[in-house]
């Protein structure tokens, strides 16, 4: 996710830009897409890199941060090498250390030395609660997530499992949701990004002309009305087309899972091939041919 001074920035960069009027019409069509995000979500954005670095290739990257962030500890004893003020030196006298109680240990009883000590006790107590406000918070995330579908191209899913018995791809029901990044590619509840297989739409983000760039926003648009209008979604996720151990890797179909979209009951590759928006795409058990990309003639 971006910072709020990369929130403003990139805003500020795009309407910059936007009333240059020196702009292809895909390039102001992703510019104006990534404004409206920017305005949406605020620091909650997330991009994709692809996306990042289309943004800043047209924008401008923000500026490097100077700052330093300094952490201090307000409760922090006086330093030994230091001499101590008259205060300080019968506070130390009195029995007590800067308002905490100080006791002498008798020099006779002997050390537990299986008792961590009091610092690493405290640590493993916030730990512990942190875990535990974490886990209720993506349970009560999960929750919701399951029962509202959202806008912009979230959408619930009624059913969610994984075909292919391997620990990547055994996903729990509780990603119940999903948001459309373009025409064929979806990013889950969980935040994990799911290449759909079976087919190859036109390119929105880095288009080879101004044709695939409107075709491509055009299936991007296509799908999310598929979505928000269908009664039943049953994301499926399968095994990528990779070389054995590169899956999960940059190697691997640029480190995106696989899987399929069915809207009630009907693949949407068939759907988007069918209405002109995609051409199939089909790939063998460890390599793809080459993708196909026929909107530029």
């Amino acid at each position: 996710m971006l910072t709020q001074q990369q929130v403003v920035h990139y805003r500020n960069r795009i309407d910059t830009v936007l009333s240059g009027g020196t702009l292809t019409d895909w390039q102001r069509q992703f510019l104006v897409d990534i404004r409206d995000k920017l305005g949406r979500y605020g620091a909650r954005t997330r991009l994709s890199e692809k996306q990042l670095t289309m943004l800043d290739r047209l924008a401008g990257p923000p500026p490097q941060s100077n700052l330093q962030v300094v952490v201090t500890n307000s409760r922090s004893e006086p330093s030994r090498s230091q001499p101590l003020g008259e205060d300080t030196q019968r506070s130390y006298r009195g029995g007590s250390r800067l308002g905490r109680p100080f006791r002498v240990r008798n020099p006779l009883r002997p050390r537990n030395f299986l008792r961590p000590p009091r610092a690493i006790r405290s640590f493993s107590l916030a730990r512990t609660r942190m875990m535990l406000i974490a886990f209720a918070c993506v349970m009560v995330v999960g929750l919701v997530g399951s029962f509202l579908g959202g806008a912009d191209g979230t959408a619930r899913v009624s059913s969610y499992r994984a075909d292919v018995a391997e620990p990547d791809l055994n996903r729990s029901s509780a990603s119940s949701s999903f948001t459309v990044t373009d025409g064929d590619t979806i990013r889950l509840g969980d935040g994990t990004r799911v290449r759909l297989v079976g087919f190859n739409t036109p390119e929105k983000f880095e288009p080879q002309c101004s044709n695939e760039g409107i075709l491509g926003n055009r299936a991007s648009e296509r799908l999310k009305e598929l979505v928000a209008t269908a009664s039943s979604m049953d994301v499926q996720l399968v095994r990528c087309s990779c070389k054995p151990g590169t899956e999960g890797t940059k190697k691997c179909n640029y480190g995106r899972s696989c899987g399929r979209l069915s809207l009630d009951g009907r693949d949407v590759g068939k759907t988007l091939i069918s209405e002109g928006l995609a051409v199939p795409f089909v790939c063998g058990a460890t390599g793809c041919p080459p993708t196909p990309r026929p909107w530029c003639g």
